[in-house]
């Protein structure tokens, strides 16, 4: 697992606006990183959300714009944490032996022109 030192945390959020031009100014100034396509919020109005990932920090900023409302789903950085850590390191298909190990060295082939 790579070390990720003091990089924020990634959260999955919902971001609904008060109207669609509100989330259209909202993504052309924002450039987020989008999960699916824009829908009619749930309730009354023109109330439109996405889903987006955006690191902690950036998602508290989101929410100070007027009409705009951001609500975490999940925290995404620990839901990849934790599904890393499920994976084995070795590959479990291949025969013991036949495994190279150690660091190798790119040797080239003499009879072999270029």
């Amino acid at each position: 697992m790579a070390d990720r030192g003091n990089q924020e945390r990634l959260l999955h959020v919902r971001v609904t606006a008060s109207d669609a031009e509100t989330l259209r100014t909202l993504l052309r100034e924002e450039r987020l990183d989008i999960g699916g396509r824009p829908r009619s919020a749930a309730g009354a109005g023109n109330e439109m959300s996405i889903e987006a990932f955006v690191p902690e920090g950036r998602a508290e900023h989101l929410g100070d714009r007027d009409g705009i409302v951001v609500h975490v789903l999940k925290d995404a950085t620990a839901t990849g944490l934790a599904r890393q850590a499920e994976v084995a390191s070795g590959n479990r298909f291949a025969a013991p032996d036949k495994v190279p190990h150690g660091l190798g060295e790119k040797v080239k082939d003499e009879g072999q022109e270029g």
